[in-house]
This record gives C-alpha cells, sequence and structure tokens, in this order.
C-alpha cells in the first residue's frame, strides 16, 4: 500500500468515530458494521453485517430500515449471508 492508502483508510476510520461520538447529520445515516438481530433486509440473524444506520451522539445507534434494494444488491446479500453463517459456524465449531 502507498502512503495516500494509508491516509485513505486513516481518513475513513476518523470519520467514522466521529460519526460514532457526535451522531451522524439528521437525515444522513452511513454504512456500519453492527449486528443483524431484527434487520428487514433479509441478513440472518446473529451475525454483524454493515447496515444503514442513523447515529446519535454518544454513539446510539438504530437501522435505517426501508432503504430500495436493487435485485443485484439483494442477490448479493444474501450470499454474503449465507457465507457469514458458515464462517460462524467454522469459527464456533459447531
Amino acid at each position: 500500500m502507498g502512503k495516500s492508502s494509508a491516509a485513505s483508510a486513516a481518513n475513513a476510520a476518523c470519520d467514522h468515530v466521529h460519526d460514532w461520538w457526535y451522531g451522524t447529520k439528521p437525515g444522513c445515516h452511513v454504512s456500519m458494521g453492527v449486528i443483524s438481530d431484527g434487520n428487514k433486509y433479509g441478513v440472518p440473524e446473529g451475525v454483524i453485517y454493515s447496515f444503514p444506520v442513523e447515529i446519535l451522539p454518544c454513539g446510539t445507534w438504530k437501522v435505517i430500515n426501508g432503504l430500495p434494494v436493487s435485485a443485484f444488491s439483494k442477490d448479493k446479500m444474501e450470499k454474503t449471508g449465507k457465507e457469514l453463517l458458515e464462517e460462524r459456524k467454522m469459527a464456533l465449531n459447531i
């Protein structure tokens, strides 16, 4: 990785921590890896998955449900969900 890649990754991490602490702007959301329990996107329960979330100051977050998902993206999300379940199964040796 070049210096620009490292700087880009560091900037993304700083932006994420900023949003996590101060919250997202009203009406805005960010992508964040959170537990999938109770989601409305068809992602299997019990895995960490990247969802659109709204963050309130000091880290309280909620998944934004109801955003449109294209057929292409839905297919990829289903495949990723299955892969995550398999990885969890392997990691827990069950």
